[in-house]
């Protein structure tokens, strides 16, 4: 073996990857992950995804707001105690005051029986008891702010019901792009597979000086090449299994890719005007509803409120009415007449926000319509494109197999036969990313019409509230 050749061998081996390469694995990823389909990883991201969950607790905080709305009618009730020591106790003695008055001017009663004894007003040790109740019969904030809280509270759930479609739609994307990184893995180990046979090929070759050294040098190259793309593969697919589990909430790992395996996604057709049916669509409508309600308070927030009061007292001390319990009924009505303008201001505020929200709302409605009318083209674009990638790659695996053929005939250089292998594995990893860029398209339309979790759920069974 001449020296050059054994320098460029020494070459090739220090610039390519561990020979360990050469076996990546299947699905580089910790045995306690969980192998699913793509609807089985939608139903768990469903459940148990922490940003679903995050959203699903936005959405109860906003419904917790209908709970104090209905506080405006229901009654206020408290109960008071009150234990006092006071070193100056108070009494009423009217004996004592007649029997001084007698001896000041010489008078004495005539019936000193009908004398009342001494009254006690603050005893040295008291005790006193309340018991208010106030109940209201009619007040601005429980007439008009009820309907705009529920329709908050709704805008609200509608709101996370948007954040797990938006979810469902990474989880998706992510799995997807899982799959298509299997299959473009498989295309890489054919790819070395075929490196490692023209890699043997040109040894033989070059031992009974059929070639030269430029022939093995490209074989080896190729083969290099192959296993380093695999390594970049295998951290691809690492880096998304983390990302998966993640939207997911537990680690999960996908299957091989099977079309027929994959969701079949209800979509609308486009005289339904599905996007008019996306939860962000209706979250922004119920949210224009409330801020409305709220306006319309303000308006009529100069209407007098009417409460109905009942009170119940206990002294230990008697004083004059020589009774410890007694209660009072009242009620009571407040109109209010100015507020040093907090009112108004307040509905200047409200009727900015409203005017906020139409236009969030008609832009939500734009944004839906152009998702849903790029979802469908992108979705015709990528169908166009996997049956060009298909048809691309059947001939070049045609071309790999002539090429071949001509190789072993004599009529075909090791050249053409690089150029041939190069462009097979091309066309088959284009072909494979196009196969998940489909897939990726279809779950996009469904998610522009709002579809995702409801095309997992069993037929007849909503998946939403309406």
């Amino acid at each position: 073996m001449s020296p050059r050749r054994s320098l460029t061998l020494l070459l090739l081996a220090a610039l390519s990857p561990a020979a360990a390469l050469a076996q990546a694995p299947e699905a580089p990823a910790p045995g306690t992950r969980r192998t699913a389909t793509l609807q089985e990883t939608l139903s768990l991201a469903a459940k148990q995804s922490p940003d679903v969950a995050a959203a699903r607790a936005q959405a109860a905080i906003a419904a917790a707001g209908v709970r104090r709305a209905w506080t405006a009618w229901q009654p206020d009730l408290s109960l008071g105690a009150q234990y006092v020591h006071t070193n100056a106790p108070a009494t009423f003695d009217l004996g004592l005051i007649t029997g001084l008055v007698g001896g000041v001017f010489g008078l004495a009663p005539t019936n000193p029986g009908l004398i009342p004894g001494p009254v006690v007003i603050t005893g040295q040790d008291s005790r006193y008891a309340t018991v208010q109740i106030s109940q209201p019969l009619f007040t601005p904030a429980g007439v008009f702010l009820i309907g705009p809280a529920k329709d908050g509270a709704r805008a609200a759930e509608f709101g996370a019901l948007e954040a797990r479609e938006q979810v469902l739609l990474g989880v998706a994307r992510t799995y997807l792009g899982l799959q298509g990184i299997l299959q473009l893995m498989d295309a890489a180990r054919e790819a070395e597979t075929v490196a490692l046979q023209r890699e043997g090929e040109a040894k033989a070759q070059l031992a009974v000086g059929m070639t030269v050294e430029a022939a093995l040098l490209r074989a080896q190259t190729e083969t290099a090449q192959a296993r380093v793309q695999l390594a970049q593969l295998s951290g691809q697919y690492t880096q998304l299994l983390a990302l998966l589990g993640a939207l997911v909430g537990e680690p999960v790992q996908p299957t091989v890719f099977d079309e027929a395996g994959t969701p079949r996604w209800v979509i609308p057709p486009e005289d339904q005007t599905p996007w008019e049916d996306t939860f962000a669509v209706r979250a922004a409508a119920l949210a224009v509803k409330a801020s409305e309600g709220k306006v319309r308070f303000d308006r009529f927030s100069w209407l007098p409120s009417l409460v109905a009061q009942g009170k119940g007292l206990y002294n230990s001390n008697t004083g004059f009415t020589g009774r410890n319990t007694s209660y009072e009924l009242a009620v009571a009505a407040s109109l209010p007449l100015y507020d040093r303008g907090q009112r108004y201001a307040a509905l200047r505020e409200d009727e900015a926000r409203l005017d906020q929200s139409r236009a969030q709302f008609a832009s939500t409605r734009a944004k839906a319509h152009a998702n849903w009318v790029a979802a469908q083209a992108n979705l015709e674009a990528a169908r166009a494109a996997l049956t060009q990638a298909e048809a691309q790659a059947q001939l070049a695996a045609r071309v790999q197999q002539q090429v071949a053929a001509g190789y072993k005939a004599g009529v075909a250089t090791s050249l053409e036969m690089s150029d041939a292998d190069n462009r097979r594995f091309l066309a088959a990893s284009n072909a494979a990313q196009a196969r998940a860029s489909l897939e990726v398209r279809r779950v996009e339309l469904a998610a522009s019409a709002g579809r995702i979790a409801a095309s997992l759920e069993p037929a007849g069974e909503p998946s939403t509230p309406r």
